[in-house]
C-alpha cells in the first residue's frame, strides 16, 4: 500500500512539472514541402542544349514558394547514374546562385545522369529532395568540326554544326574541353582520314603549334595518352609538333594507300600501308631512307581528290630551296621513305625549281586532280600554277603569271573551286572571286562582313568518301555542300571570344557569283572546318 502510494505522488509530480513547463517553450508546426512540375527524364544535345527546370514548390503553411522567398533556397546536384568522377569530383552544382528555376548549358559528355534538387528552409534546416534523369547525347556523330582559336591566347577550341537529322542542324561549342584535351595553343588545323569501303576506322586529329592529339571516332574523347606521337607515329620525341595530315585514299578496302605528316620544324614523313616495319620513324625530306633530312618542307602536302586510286603521288614544297619536291608510290621500298626533287618537262610551263616561297597550297578535283600552289617573288609578286597529280605523276598544267586580281599580294585567306576554275580570295573584310580562264576578278558584294570583321578562313570541304551518296543514301543537296564556298570570319566588335561565323555560299560558274544559304555564330577565331563524314 505504501508503495503504491509513492507511485500515485510520482505521477502527480511529474504531470504538474510537465504542465508547468509546456509555457517555457514556442511550438511550430514543421511545414510539409511538395515539388511538382518536374520531368522524370530530360533529354538534351550535349555543348549544345539547355537543361531548363522550372519546378513549383508548395509549403502546407506558406503556400507557393518563390524563387525571392528569403527563407528558402534551392540546389541542383549531378552526378553520374551509373557512379563515377565526373569533372574530379563525384558531382557538380548546376546552380551555385541557388536560384529556384535552373538555366544551364548541358557541358557533360554523352552519358545518362541523377540531378537531386533540393529544397532548404534556413530556418529550421530541414531539407526536402527530389530527383530527376538527365540523358545527355553526343553532338558529335555527324556535322562540320570547326577547328578555333579562343581569345588573345589563343586557346584551341573545337566548336561544331551538328547534324542531328535533315531538319535539325545545330551549333555546338568548346566540345573538347570537358572531353579531355590537354590546354593548347594555336590551332593549326583537322586531320582527317576515312578508310573507303571497310569497316569505319576514321583517323581525326586536332593539330596545333603545342601539340596534336588523335581524338575519339565515336566519342571525340582524348587525353595525354592520345598524344599523336604514342597512338599513331614513331617519331622522336624532339621532332617538334605535327601541324599537316593528309592521307592519300586509293581502292583499297583496307583504308589510304599512304599517309603523310609534316611538323613544325619542317619534316616530312610517310607511313604506307602495309608495309613491315616502324612507320613514320624517319624524315623523308632526304634522297636517302633514314639519312639526315637535306632540307625543310612547307607545311602543305597536294595529292589527287579524284575518284578513288586515281592518283599514287604527293607534292611537297623545299623551302630552303624554293623548288617542289615529289614522292611516289613504287615498288621500291626504300624509295617510299624519300622525295626526290622534281625535274623539269622537256615543254615546261615553268620550272619545278622556282626560286620563290610558296605561300599556299590546295588539292583540288579540278581536271581529274590538280593541286594549285600560290608562289610569291622576292619582289612580293605571286603566281599561281597548277599540277596535275592524276596517275602516277607530276603533270604542268597551268601557270597564271599575272592575274588580274586586286590586292591579291595582301590576301590572306584562298580556295581553289574543284568545278570551275576559280580562285576565291581574302583581304580584310572582303571576298573576291577570280575567274582563271578569263583573267577576270568579281567582288563577291553577297558577302557583306561588317568593318571591324575579317576573313580567317575561305575553303571548300570535298568529302573522302567518293561514294557516300550511295553508302548512305546522301540526297544530291547534300553531295553538292561540298562545292559551297566555306567563309569564318570574325567580328571583333562583339563582346567576349565568340566573334566567330560560318557562312556556306552555293557558287554560280555561269554568272560568276555566289549566293548565301546559310549562316551560324558563336564561334571562336575559325582555323579550319573538316565535315565529320558518316556512313
Amino acid at each position: 500500500m505504501k508503495i503504491n502510494i509513492l507511485v500515485l505522488l510520482f505521477l502527480i509530480f511529474s504531470f504538474i512539472a510537465c504542465f508547468d513547463d509546456k509555457g517555457n517553450y514556442d511550438y511550430h508546426e514543421v511545414a510539409e514541402l511538395t515539388i511538382e512540375n518536374i520531368p522524370e527524364l530530360i533529354e538534351v544535345l550535349g555543348s549544345s542544349d539547355h537543361i531548363i527546370v522550372q519546378p513549383k514548390v508548395t509549403s502546407s503553411l506558406e503556400g507557393e514558394i518563390t524563387n525571392d522567398n528569403p527563407n528558402f533556397e534551392f540546389t541542383y546536384k549531378l552526378e553520374k547514374k551509373s557512379g563515377g568522377i565526373l569533372a574530379d569530383e563525384k558531382w557538380v552544382n548546376l546552380n551555385p546562385s541557388k536560384s529556384l528555376d535552373l538555366d544551364t548549358l548541358a557541358s557533360f559528355p554523352a552519358d545518362t545522369y541523377i540531378v537531386w534538387f533540393t529544397v532548404k528552409d534556413i530556418r529550421s534546416g530541414v531539407e526536402t529532395s527530389t530527383t530527376f534523369d538527365v540523358k545527355v547525347t553526343s553532338p558529335t556523330y555527324e556535322g562540320w568540326m570547326i577547328l578555333c582559336n579562343e581569345g588573345n591566347q589563343e586557346r584551341v577550341r573545337m566548336d561544331m554544326i551538328s547534324v542531328i537529322s535533315a531538319e535539325r542542324v545545330i551549333p555546338a561549342y568548346d566540345l573538347l574541353t570537358p572531353l579531355g584535351l590537354p590546354d593548347l595553343k594555336k590551332a593549326n588545323e583537322i586531320g582527317f582520314s576515312t578508310s573507303l569501303f571497310a569497316s569505319p576506322n576514321d583517323q581525326i586529329y586536332v593539330m596545333s603549334e603545342e601539340g596534336a592529339y588523335l581524338i575519339d571516332r565515336e566519342t571525340f574523347k582524348t587525353d595525354e595518352s592520345w598524344n599523336i606521337y604514342l597512338v599513331s607515329f614513331i617519331i622522336p620525341p624532339t621532332e617538334g609538333n605535327i601541324v599537316k595530315y593528309t592521307s592519300l585514299n586509293s581502292g583499297s578496302s583496307y583504308g589510304p594507300l599512304a599517309s603523310f605528316c609534316v611538323s613544325n620544324t619542317g619534316n616530312a614523313y610517310a607511313q604506307i600501308l602495309g608495309m613491315a616495319g616502324a612507320a613514320f620513324e624517319y624524315p623523308i625530306n632526304t634522297s636517302v631512307r633514314g639519312g639526315t633530312p637535306e632540307y625543310k618542307v612547307a607545311p602543305y602536302i597536294g595529292i589527287s581528290m579524284a575518284r578513288p586510286g586515281n592518283g599514287q603521288t604527293a607534292l611537297f614544297y623545299d623551302t630552303d630551296n624554293q623548288r617542289f619536291v615529289g614522292w611516289k608510290y613504287g615498288n621500291n621500298v626504300d624509295a617510299r621513305q624519300t622525295l626526290t626533287p622534281l625535274p623539269d618537262p622537256e615543254n615546261k610551263l615553268f620550272s619545278f625549281q622556282t626560286g620563290m616561297d610558296l605561300i599556299y597550297m590546295e588539292s583540288t578535283r579540278y581536271s581529274n586532280g590538280l593541286v594549285y600552289s600560290i608562289l610569291q617573288n622576292a619582289n612580293g609578286k605571286r603566281v599561281i600554277y597548277g599540277i596535275n597529280m592524276s596517275g602516277n605523276g607530276f603533270a604542268q598544267e597551268s601557270k597564271y603569271e599575272n592575274p588580274d586580281a586586286p590586292d591579291f599580294d595582301k590576301a590572306t585567306a584562298f580556295a581553289f573551286h574543284s568545278q570551275y576554275p576559280y580562285l576565291f580570295y581574302a583581304v580584310g573584310n572582303k571576298v573576291y572571286l577570280h575567274n582563271l580562264g578569263t583573267n577576270k576578278t568579281y567582288l563577291m558584294n553577297n558577302i557583306t562582313l561588317g568593318d571591324q570583321e575579317v576573313v580567317t578562313l575561305l575553303k571548300f570541304n570535298l568529302y573522302q568518301q567518293n561514294s557516300l551518296s550511295d553508302l548512305n543514301n546522301q540526297s544530291d543537296e547534300f553531295m553538292a555542300r561540298q562545292y559551297e564556298l566555306m567563309v569564318g570570319s570574325y567580328d571583333s566588335s562583339i563582346d567576349g571570344v565568340n566573334g566567330g561565323k560560318l557562312g556556306f555560299y552555293p557558287v554560280d560558274g555561269t554568272n560568276n557569283s555566289v549566293s548565301k544559304r546559310i549562316e551560324y555564330s558563336g564561334f571562336a577565331k575559325i582555323k579550319d572546318v573538316v565535315y565529320r563524314e558518316r556512313r
